[in-house]
């Protein structure tokens, strides 16, 4: 008789861990929810801000100011967006990838001939 008990003992067992183990996977389940949906709502706030931010504050359109900013990086990338060369106060001109001080980002190197022999 004894190990008729002793079945039983795990089949009871197994269920109980079983129950828990659902309860469990639900609570992870409702806990993530709410925090990628905090995640989410935080980030579409934040785009909005920047839109906003880009959109009103910016003297240029929303299209040229976001390839103004990805210009930021490096001259590649500046000419990659078709923002380089560029004169200081123009999209695409950064302080950074200016090199030689003279007011033009992202200019050709070798500098052109017949710029220099005029």
């Amino acid at each position: 008789m004894r190990p008729d008990r002793d079945r039983h003992a795990t089949r009871v067992r197994n269920r109980f861990r079983a129950v828990s183990n659902r309860a469990m996977r639900r609570q992870r389940l409702v806990h993530s929810s709410r925090v990628w949906g905090l995640r989410l709502a935080l980030a579409g706030s934040a785009a909005a801000l920047v839109w906003f931010v880009i959109a009103n504050l910016s003297p240029w359109s929303v299209p040229t100011t976001l390839r103004h900013l990805a210009a930021s990086q490096n001259c590649d990338t500046a000419r990659a967006v078709d923002l380089a060369p560029a004169r200081r106060g123009e999209p695409g001109y950064w302080a950074e990838n200016d090199r030689d001080h003279d007011g033009i980002a992202c200019e050709a190197w070798p500098p052109d001939r017949q710029r220099v022999l005029r």
